[in-house]
Protein backbone atom coordinates (compact mmCIF):
# COMPACT_ATOMS: atom_id res chain seq x y z
CA UNK A 1 0.00 0.00 0.00
CA UNK A 2 1.65 3.19 -1.14
CA UNK A 3 2.97 5.47 1.57
CA UNK A 4 5.80 7.48 0.10
CA UNK A 5 5.93 10.27 2.68
CA UNK A 6 6.76 8.29 5.76
CA UNK A 7 9.82 9.99 7.21
CA UNK A 8 11.60 13.28 7.32
CA UNK A 9 14.17 14.46 9.82
CA UNK A 10 15.86 17.66 8.74
CA UNK A 11 14.52 21.17 9.32
CA UNK A 12 14.27 23.13 6.06
CA UNK A 13 14.92 26.84 5.73
CA UNK A 14 11.26 27.67 5.26
CA UNK A 15 10.24 25.72 8.33
CA UNK A 16 12.17 28.12 10.56
CA UNK A 17 10.20 31.13 9.32
CA UNK A 18 7.64 32.79 11.59
CA UNK A 19 4.23 31.21 11.38
CA UNK A 20 1.44 33.04 9.61
CA UNK A 21 -0.80 34.87 12.07
CA UNK A 22 -4.18 33.28 11.48
CA UNK A 23 -7.20 31.77 13.17
CA UNK A 24 -7.53 28.19 11.97
CA UNK A 25 -10.72 26.20 12.27
CA UNK A 26 -11.12 22.69 10.90
CA UNK A 27 -13.86 20.11 11.00
CA UNK A 28 -14.50 16.75 9.38
CA UNK A 29 -16.45 17.04 6.12
CA UNK A 30 -19.17 14.61 7.13
CA UNK A 31 -20.92 14.75 3.75
CA UNK A 32 -17.90 13.41 1.85
CA UNK A 33 -16.98 11.03 4.65
CA UNK A 34 -20.44 9.49 4.63
CA UNK A 35 -20.76 9.51 0.83
CA UNK A 36 -17.60 7.52 0.25
CA UNK A 37 -18.03 5.50 3.42
CA UNK A 38 -21.48 4.31 2.42
CA UNK A 39 -20.33 3.55 -1.12
CA UNK A 40 -17.30 1.63 0.13
CA UNK A 41 -19.35 -0.34 2.63
CA UNK A 42 -22.23 -1.30 0.35
CA UNK A 43 -21.30 -1.18 -3.35
CA UNK A 44 -19.22 -4.36 -3.40
CA UNK A 45 -16.65 -2.57 -5.54
CA UNK A 46 -14.24 -0.04 -3.97
CA UNK A 47 -13.46 -0.36 -0.25
CA UNK A 48 -10.59 2.10 0.13
CA UNK A 49 -7.51 3.61 -1.47
CA UNK A 50 -4.83 6.24 -1.04
CA UNK A 51 -3.54 9.29 -2.97
CA UNK A 52 -7.04 10.83 -3.47
CA UNK A 53 -6.31 13.60 -5.97
CA UNK A 54 -9.38 15.15 -7.54
CA UNK A 55 -10.21 17.09 -10.70
CA UNK A 56 -13.44 18.42 -12.18
CA UNK A 57 -14.30 16.85 -15.53
CA UNK A 58 -15.77 18.95 -18.39
CA UNK A 59 -19.32 17.81 -17.59
CA UNK A 60 -19.05 18.77 -13.91
CA UNK A 61 -18.40 15.32 -12.48
CA UNK A 62 -15.50 14.96 -10.04
CA UNK A 63 -12.84 12.35 -10.77
CA UNK A 64 -11.06 11.05 -7.67
CA UNK A 65 -7.63 9.73 -8.61
CA UNK A 66 -6.28 6.89 -6.45
CA UNK A 67 -3.13 4.82 -6.19
CA UNK A 68 -3.20 1.53 -4.24
CA UNK A 69 -6.81 0.38 -4.05
CA UNK A 70 -8.79 -2.35 -2.29
CA UNK A 71 -11.81 -3.81 -4.11
CA UNK A 72 -14.57 -6.17 -3.02
CA UNK A 73 -16.94 -6.51 -0.09
CA UNK A 74 -16.93 -5.18 3.46
CA UNK A 75 -17.85 -7.77 6.07
CA UNK A 76 -20.32 -7.43 8.93
CA UNK A 77 -17.50 -6.42 11.30
CA UNK A 78 -16.53 -3.52 9.00
CA UNK A 79 -13.42 -5.34 7.89
CA UNK A 80 -12.01 -6.62 4.60
CA UNK A 81 -11.88 -10.31 3.74
CA UNK A 82 -8.29 -11.49 3.50
CA UNK A 83 -8.82 -12.37 -0.17
CA UNK A 84 -9.88 -8.80 -1.10
CA UNK A 85 -8.65 -7.76 -4.53
CA UNK A 86 -5.77 -5.25 -4.46
CA UNK A 87 -4.65 -3.12 -7.43
CA UNK A 88 -2.21 -0.22 -7.84
CA UNK A 89 -4.47 2.52 -9.27
CA UNK A 90 -8.12 3.35 -9.93
CA UNK A 91 -10.52 6.27 -10.38
CA UNK A 92 -13.84 6.97 -8.70
CA UNK A 93 -16.14 9.37 -10.56
CA UNK A 94 -18.61 11.24 -8.36
CA UNK A 95 -21.66 12.39 -10.30
CA UNK A 96 -23.54 14.49 -7.73
CA UNK A 97 -23.34 11.73 -5.15
CA UNK A 98 -23.54 8.74 -7.49
CA UNK A 99 -20.12 7.07 -7.51
CA UNK A 100 -18.68 4.79 -10.19
CA UNK A 101 -15.35 2.96 -9.87
CA UNK A 102 -13.14 2.59 -12.93
CA UNK A 103 -10.46 -0.10 -13.07
CA UNK A 104 -8.79 -2.19 -15.72
CA UNK A 105 -9.50 -5.84 -16.43
CA UNK A 106 -13.05 -7.10 -16.02
CA UNK A 107 -15.58 -6.83 -13.17
CA UNK A 108 -14.83 -10.46 -12.35
CA UNK A 109 -11.05 -10.02 -12.58
CA UNK A 110 -10.21 -6.33 -12.07
CA UNK A 111 -6.73 -4.99 -12.70
CA UNK A 112 -5.02 -1.63 -12.27
CA UNK A 113 -6.57 0.98 -14.53
CA UNK A 114 -3.13 1.72 -16.03
CA UNK A 115 -0.40 -0.93 -16.15
CA UNK A 116 3.25 -0.61 -17.14
CA UNK A 117 3.38 -1.93 -20.72
CA UNK A 118 4.86 -5.41 -20.61
CA UNK A 119 5.39 -5.19 -16.87
CA UNK A 120 4.56 -7.61 -14.06
CA UNK A 121 2.18 -5.84 -11.65
CA UNK A 122 3.85 -7.59 -8.73
CA UNK A 123 7.23 -6.14 -9.67
CA UNK A 124 6.62 -3.00 -11.76
CA UNK A 125 3.63 -0.67 -11.43
CA UNK A 126 2.26 2.86 -11.70
CA UNK A 127 0.94 4.96 -8.87
CA UNK A 128 -1.11 7.99 -9.91
CA UNK A 129 -0.05 11.58 -9.39
CA UNK A 130 -2.11 14.73 -9.85
CA UNK A 131 -4.36 15.18 -12.88
CA UNK A 132 -5.61 17.87 -15.23
CA UNK A 133 -8.17 18.26 -18.00
CA UNK A 134 -6.95 19.21 -21.49
CA UNK A 135 -9.79 19.69 -23.95
CA UNK A 136 -11.85 16.51 -23.92
CA UNK A 137 -9.08 14.52 -22.23
CA UNK A 138 -8.22 13.70 -18.65
CA UNK A 139 -4.46 13.50 -18.16
CA UNK A 140 -3.08 11.78 -15.08
CA UNK A 141 0.58 11.84 -14.08
CA UNK A 142 2.13 8.40 -13.68
CA UNK A 143 4.85 7.55 -11.18
CA UNK A 144 6.50 4.20 -11.89
CA UNK A 145 7.97 2.03 -9.13
CA UNK A 146 9.73 -1.33 -9.16
CA UNK A 147 10.05 -3.92 -6.43
CA UNK A 148 13.50 -4.25 -4.83
CA UNK A 149 12.92 -6.80 -2.06
CA UNK A 150 10.44 -8.97 -0.20
CA UNK A 151 8.76 -6.51 2.19
CA UNK A 152 5.95 -4.07 1.38
CA UNK A 153 8.40 -1.15 1.70
CA UNK A 154 11.01 -2.50 -0.74
CA UNK A 155 10.52 -0.44 -3.90
CA UNK A 156 12.20 2.39 -5.79
CA UNK A 157 11.20 5.13 -8.19
CA UNK A 158 11.74 4.15 -11.83
CA UNK A 159 10.24 6.89 -14.00
CA UNK A 160 7.38 9.18 -14.95
CA UNK A 161 4.68 9.17 -17.57
CA UNK A 162 1.29 10.57 -18.53
CA UNK A 163 -1.90 8.56 -18.95
CA UNK A 164 -4.44 10.21 -21.27
CA UNK A 165 -8.12 9.24 -20.96
CA UNK A 166 -11.28 10.23 -22.73
CA UNK A 167 -12.75 12.60 -20.13
CA UNK A 168 -16.28 11.40 -20.80
CA UNK A 169 -15.87 7.61 -20.80
CA UNK A 170 -12.48 7.29 -19.02
CA UNK A 171 -11.28 5.04 -21.83
CA UNK A 172 -7.48 4.98 -21.80
CA UNK A 173 -6.15 6.59 -24.99
CA UNK A 174 -2.38 6.57 -24.48
CA UNK A 175 0.58 6.22 -22.11
CA UNK A 176 3.54 8.53 -22.74
CA UNK A 177 6.89 8.45 -20.95
CA UNK A 178 8.48 11.64 -19.57
CA UNK A 179 12.00 12.69 -18.66
CA UNK A 180 12.60 12.76 -14.89
CA UNK A 181 16.28 13.10 -13.88
CA UNK A 182 15.33 11.61 -10.52
CA UNK A 183 12.39 13.90 -9.74
CA UNK A 184 8.97 12.29 -9.13
CA UNK A 185 6.85 14.64 -11.26
CA UNK A 186 3.13 15.00 -10.61
CA UNK A 187 3.02 15.79 -6.88
CA UNK A 188 0.81 18.79 -7.67
CA UNK A 189 -0.54 20.55 -10.77
CA UNK A 190 -1.65 24.17 -11.13
CA UNK A 191 -3.25 25.52 -14.31
CA UNK A 192 -2.38 29.21 -14.51
CA UNK A 193 -5.01 31.26 -16.39
CA UNK A 194 -2.73 34.32 -16.36
CA UNK A 195 0.00 32.91 -18.62
CA UNK A 196 -1.54 29.77 -20.15
CA UNK A 197 1.02 27.42 -18.62
CA UNK A 198 0.25 24.27 -16.69
CA UNK A 199 2.67 24.09 -13.75
CA UNK A 200 3.72 20.65 -12.49
CA UNK A 201 5.42 20.19 -9.14
CA UNK A 202 7.59 17.19 -8.34
CA UNK A 203 9.53 15.75 -5.43
CA UNK A 204 13.18 14.86 -5.16
CA UNK A 205 12.83 12.08 -2.61
CA UNK A 206 15.99 11.37 -0.62
CA UNK A 207 14.20 9.47 2.12
CA UNK A 208 14.93 11.65 5.14
CA UNK A 209 14.79 14.76 2.96
CA UNK A 210 12.25 15.71 0.31
CA UNK A 211 12.55 18.74 -1.96
CA UNK A 212 9.89 20.26 -4.22
CA UNK A 213 10.80 21.09 -7.83
CA UNK A 214 8.83 22.91 -10.52
CA UNK A 215 8.22 22.43 -14.25
CA UNK A 216 5.70 23.92 -16.68
CA UNK A 217 4.06 23.09 -19.99
CA UNK A 218 2.82 25.68 -22.48
CA UNK A 219 -0.58 24.82 -23.92
CA UNK A 220 -1.42 22.32 -21.22
CA UNK A 221 -0.89 19.02 -23.07
CA UNK A 222 1.34 17.14 -20.65
CA UNK A 223 1.97 14.34 -23.15
CA UNK A 224 2.96 16.33 -26.24
CA UNK A 225 4.00 19.88 -25.41
CA UNK A 226 7.55 20.85 -24.45
CA UNK A 227 8.30 20.80 -20.73
CA UNK A 228 10.40 23.53 -19.15
CA UNK A 229 12.14 23.19 -15.78
CA UNK A 230 12.84 25.91 -13.23
CA UNK A 231 16.55 26.12 -12.47
CA UNK A 232 18.98 28.58 -10.94
CA UNK A 233 19.29 30.39 -14.28
CA UNK A 234 15.55 30.47 -14.94
CA UNK A 235 13.47 28.22 -17.19
CA UNK A 236 15.18 25.56 -19.29
CA UNK A 237 14.19 22.57 -21.43
CA UNK A 238 16.89 20.54 -19.67
CA UNK A 239 15.37 18.41 -16.86
CA UNK A 240 18.78 18.25 -15.20
CA UNK A 241 18.65 22.02 -14.65
CA UNK A 242 15.75 21.88 -12.18
CA UNK A 243 16.35 23.35 -8.72
CA UNK A 244 14.97 22.81 -5.24
CA UNK A 245 12.28 25.33 -4.28
CA UNK A 246 11.11 24.00 -0.89
CA UNK A 247 12.26 21.35 1.56
CA UNK A 248 9.92 19.37 3.77
CA UNK A 249 7.03 18.48 1.46
CA UNK A 250 5.40 15.08 1.25
CA UNK A 251 5.43 13.13 -2.00
CA UNK A 252 1.92 14.35 -2.72
CA UNK A 253 0.68 17.87 -2.00
CA UNK A 254 -1.33 20.67 -3.60
CA UNK A 255 -0.80 24.22 -4.86
CA UNK A 256 -3.82 26.44 -5.33
CA UNK A 257 -4.84 30.10 -5.35
CA UNK A 258 -6.40 30.75 -1.95
CA UNK A 259 -7.22 34.07 -0.28
CA UNK A 260 -5.18 35.93 -2.89
CA UNK A 261 -1.94 33.95 -2.55
CA UNK A 262 -0.49 30.71 -3.86
CA UNK A 263 -1.01 28.16 -1.10
CA UNK A 264 0.87 24.88 -0.78
CA UNK A 265 -0.77 22.27 1.47
CA UNK A 266 1.24 19.21 2.50
CA UNK A 267 1.88 16.73 5.24
CA UNK A 268 4.77 17.98 7.38
CA UNK A 269 7.75 15.98 6.15
CA UNK A 270 10.14 17.86 8.46
CA UNK A 271 9.05 15.51 11.24
CA UNK A 272 9.18 11.72 11.35
CA UNK A 273 5.68 10.29 10.86
CA UNK A 274 4.17 13.71 11.49
CA UNK A 275 0.46 14.04 12.21
CA UNK A 276 0.49 17.68 11.06
CA UNK A 277 -1.10 19.08 7.92
CA UNK A 278 0.60 22.38 7.09
CA UNK A 279 0.41 25.16 4.52
CA UNK A 280 2.96 27.55 3.05
CA UNK A 281 2.18 30.76 1.14
CA UNK A 282 3.83 32.59 -1.75
CA UNK A 283 3.19 35.47 -4.13
CA UNK A 284 4.64 33.39 -6.96
CA UNK A 285 4.20 29.85 -8.22
CA UNK A 286 8.00 29.67 -8.16
CA UNK A 287 8.16 30.49 -4.45
CA UNK A 288 9.61 31.16 -2.01
CA UNK A 289 6.92 29.41 0.01
CA UNK A 290 7.08 30.63 3.62
CA UNK A 291 4.89 31.20 6.69
CA UNK A 292 4.50 27.56 7.63
CA UNK A 293 1.14 27.15 9.38
CA UNK A 294 -0.41 24.07 10.96
CA UNK A 295 -3.91 23.54 9.57
CA UNK A 296 -4.86 20.27 11.24
CA UNK A 297 -3.47 17.47 13.38
CA UNK A 298 -4.66 14.03 12.31
CA UNK A 299 -6.28 12.14 15.21
CA UNK A 300 -5.68 8.70 13.65
CA UNK A 301 -1.89 8.83 14.08
CA UNK A 302 -1.09 6.38 16.88
CA UNK A 303 0.77 3.11 17.29
CA UNK A 304 1.12 1.40 13.92
CA UNK A 305 -1.37 3.72 12.22
CA UNK A 306 0.02 6.76 10.40
CA UNK A 307 -1.26 9.48 8.07
CA UNK A 308 0.38 10.99 5.00
CA UNK A 309 0.16 12.92 1.71
CA UNK A 310 -2.27 15.68 2.71
CA UNK A 311 -3.50 17.99 -0.04
CA UNK A 312 -6.19 20.58 -0.78
CA UNK A 313 -8.93 20.31 -3.42
CA UNK A 314 -9.64 23.84 -4.66
CA UNK A 315 -12.47 22.79 -6.98
CA UNK A 316 -14.37 21.64 -3.87
CA UNK A 317 -13.78 24.74 -1.72
CA UNK A 318 -15.79 27.95 -1.56
CA UNK A 319 -13.06 30.61 -1.47
CA UNK A 320 -13.14 30.76 2.31
CA UNK A 321 -12.70 27.06 2.99
CA UNK A 322 -10.09 24.55 1.84
CA UNK A 323 -11.25 20.96 1.45
CA UNK A 324 -8.24 18.91 2.57
CA UNK A 325 -7.76 15.16 2.34
CA UNK A 326 -5.12 12.89 3.79
CA UNK A 327 -4.45 9.17 3.73
CA UNK A 328 -4.48 6.62 6.54
CA UNK A 329 -2.38 3.45 6.63
CA UNK A 330 -0.69 1.09 9.07
CA UNK A 331 2.68 -0.59 9.41
CA UNK A 332 0.73 -3.69 10.44
CA UNK A 333 -1.17 -4.82 7.33
CA UNK A 334 -3.59 -6.75 9.53
CA UNK A 335 -5.04 -3.40 10.59
CA UNK A 336 -6.14 -2.75 7.00
CA UNK A 337 -8.25 -5.90 7.02
CA UNK A 338 -9.60 -5.65 10.57
CA UNK A 339 -11.09 -2.18 9.95
CA UNK A 340 -11.62 -0.70 6.46
CA UNK A 341 -11.26 2.83 7.88
CA UNK A 342 -7.56 2.15 8.43
CA UNK A 343 -7.14 2.44 4.65
CA UNK A 344 -9.53 5.17 3.53
CA UNK A 345 -8.98 8.87 2.84
CA UNK A 346 -10.18 11.47 5.33
CA UNK A 347 -11.93 14.74 4.42
CA UNK A 348 -11.51 17.96 6.41
CA UNK A 349 -12.87 21.47 5.79
CA UNK A 350 -10.32 24.09 6.89
CA UNK A 351 -10.97 27.81 7.27
CA UNK A 352 -8.18 30.32 7.86
CA UNK A 353 -8.69 33.93 8.90
CA UNK A 354 -5.53 36.03 8.85
CA UNK A 355 -5.38 38.48 11.76
CA UNK A 356 -3.99 41.78 10.42
CA UNK A 357 -0.56 41.11 11.83
CA UNK A 358 -1.83 40.17 15.30
CA UNK A 359 -0.89 36.64 16.29
CA UNK A 360 -3.33 34.76 18.46
CA UNK A 361 -1.59 32.56 21.04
Amino acid sequence: MSALALVGASVPMSATAAQTCADISAQVDTELRDRFGTYGDTAGRWTGADSAYSVELPDGRIAWIYSDTFLGEVDEDHGRPLDSMFIHNSINVDDDGEITTFTGGTPEAPESLVKVPGGDEGQDWYWFGDATVHGDELQVMLVEFVKTGDTMWDFRFAGNGVATFDASTLELRSIDELATNGVNWGSAIYENPDDGYTYVYGVEDLGLQKFAHLARVAGGDLADDTWEYLGEAGWSTDPAATKRILEGVSNEFSVSRYQGRYTLVTGDATEILSSKVVMYRSDSLEGPFTGKTVLYTTPETSGNVFTYNAKAHPELGDGHTLLVTYNVNSFDTNDLYVDVDNYRPRYVAVDTKVKNGQCVS
